[in-house]
């Protein structure tokens, strides 16, 4: 029984320890969608979505998130079987029976009963126990991974319905106001100061116009679509999103973000791996130890009637076998581990820097576009359109106008999509929210 209870206390300590240090280094994206997983059970809404709702179903939800959780506890189960003894062997042992003459049947027969008992030296259980309780740790790395994939996938989504509801709105305005111009030429028209070609080419555009409102409308069906599936959902039950895209800040120093990149998980697991790796070297030369098998019993001898105790010890010759390729094995995937963490903090370093880039390039599109190309387009129109009622501008001329107004502010819901999705990928990429970046 002591033993039992030494041995549970053992793999409970290891679970712990495995626990707290996966706790420890939950990048500080995830703390607060990590207190929102343990939240009561969110179903989809039938009005609008907000991103907390949507990262809540997305984290509750995920099939993906569910395969990995269930990962860590598989791993636990490996540890725990990992730091059990071995079981004791029990052995019969009845000699000297059914011969011929004085050992016929049963008159000498000798019975021995033993128990023999496995003992691993040189840590061999404790050092497969903590291999067992750094794989744990590794896959709740990779389940932190995978968590931040998602948030990273809502966010994304979430801001493609938002941009898509924009963009159906943008649409509705121009047909609006094709619409209204069409009015404005057949009342001219009417009035015999225009003539009809200009009504045609007023019904192309709103024709044109519709077209456009039309493919936007089904790109915002797709995109809630989207969003819907990543907590499995194979239909939007949200009517639409409520957010702000035009929440956009300056862009940090690239070397305070640099900084932050050992907050990703994908990076961070490699410590964890290179441990693992080291203690399985350890392992494989602690195998190189033969461990003794040793037997302890009782045997009764029929012919005399005596009775006595019996004792062995056997324990293998390490003559071929000194575990020689194991130890190379290991010796060489530590070494491979130290190479794929280079590799993986090269290729964070390079995606982080190309992001960032691209962030830069949508942050000053959006200041240009918002602070002069719009004003000035939108000022543009608004004297030319008034001109033409006037006489002193043709009807290409508006045409022309508004489809610069409109394509700007086309051009900055684009910039407004890019910059937030940007923005998310290198929030994944160094686990924290750039807000939180001085």
């Amino acid at each position: 029984m002591k033993l039992v209870l030494t041995q549970s206390i053992l793999v409970l300590l290891l679970l712990l320890i495995a626990t707290v240090t996966a706790q420890n280094e939950i990048p500080p994206l995830l703390k607060d969608v990590a207190a929102s997983k343990a939240s009561p059970d969110v179903k989809p809404p039938r009005g609008e979505l907000t991103l907390r709702q949507a990262l809540k179903l997305a984290l509750q939800h995920n099939p993906q998130l569910t395969v990995y959780s269930l990962e860590i506890r598989t791993r636990e189960a490996a540890a725990l079987q990992a730091a059990l003894w071995p079981n004791p062997e029990l052995t019969v042992d009845v000699e000297n029976f059914a011969g011929s003459g004085a050992l016929s049947a049963f008159k000498s027969n000798e019975t021995t009963i033993s128990v023999g008992q496995l003992f691993e030296l040189a840590g061999k259980r404790q050092k497969r126990a903590r291999v067992a309780s750094l794989a744990v740790e590794s896959a709740t790395y990779d389940y932190r991974a995978k968590q931040l994939d998602v948030f990273t996938r809502v966010v994304m989504a979430f801001n493609h319905v938002l941009a898509s509801q924009q963009f159906v709105e943008l649409n509705l305005d121009l047909l609006t106001l094709a619409q209204e111009f069409k009015e404005n030429i057949v009342r001219r028209v009417k009035a015999g100061r225009l003539s009809p070609v200009e009504l045609s080419r007023a019904d192309v555009e709103v024709a044109n116009a519709r077209i456009s409102l039309l493919r936007s409308q089904k790109t915002l069906t797709a995109a809630r679509l989207g969003l819907a599936s990543i907590w499995g959902a194979t239909q939007a039950s949200f009517s639409k999103v409520s957010g702000n895209m035009e929440n956009v800040t300056a862009v940090p120093r690239i070397d305070r973000l640099m900084n932050r990149l050992t907050q990703n998980p994908d990076l961070a697991r490699w410590q964890v791996i290179k441990k693992q790796r080291l203690v399985e070297q350890n392992l494989a030369r602690a195998m190189r130890i033969p461990d003794p098998v040793i037997n302890a019993g009782w045997r009764k001898l029929n012919e005399s009637g005596s009775q006595a105790f019996v004792a062995g010890l056997s324990i293998p010759l390490p003559f071929f076998n000194r575990n020689q390729g194991a130890i190379q094995e290991t010796t060489v995937r530590l070494k491979q581990s130290a190479w794929q963490e280079r590799f993986v903090r090269l290729k964070l370093q390079t995606l982080l820097k190309q992001k960032y880039q691209t962030l830069l390039a949508a942050y000053e599109s959006l200041q240009s576009l918002k602070n002069e190309i719009i004003p000035q387009a939108r000022n543009a129109f608004a004297t030319i359109n008034d001109g033409y009622q006037q006489g002193k501008f043709g009807f290409l001329d508006v045409l022309d106008a508004r489809r610069t107004l409109f394509a700007s502010r086309e051009a900055y819901l684009r910039n407004l999509k890019d910059y937030h999705r940007t923005r998310a990928q290198i929030e994944r990429l160094i686990g924290q929210s750039l807000a939180n970046v001085k």
